[in-house]
């Protein structure tokens, strides 16, 4: 039970680091450091940042492997994502995302998968 509560909230007990939905703070392929604004959203606030975000992020794996998504694949990685997003009574799900901004004030939607 305690490697699952673990698991859940982002922290990987084999190094003991924390994914960017529970350290607050994500860098990018290029460098840029993204910090926290908010989340984890709801499904409506997901869904027009999926169209507005200035880039797109998914943590597979708890956020242990980031893939960056192309603005001409958001829409597919939508209809994946979807249906698996934490919202309030769901129950269950597969998915967290969360508001991410540069110091610039750029805006990126990093959805974090569990297993």
């Amino acid at each position: 039970m305690v490697a699952a509560v673990e698991a859940a909230e982002g922290s990987d007990p084999a190094e003991g680091r924390l994914s960017p939905a529970s350290s607050g703070e994500l860098v990018d392929e290029r460098g840029c450091l993204w910090t926290k604004s908010r989340g984890p959203l709801d499904v409506r606030l997901v869904k027009r940042l999926v169209r507005g975000a200035d880039e797109m992020i998914v943590g597979e794996g708890a956020g242990e492997v980031l893939r960056s998504v192309p603005e001409e694949e958001r829409e597919a990685a939508w209809a994946l994502i979807k249906d698996g997003l934490d919202t309030a009574g769901s129950g269950t799900w597969t998915y967290r995302a969360y508001d991410f901004r540069s110091e610039d004030g750029r805006i990126l939607l990093y959805v974090e998968e569990f297993y």
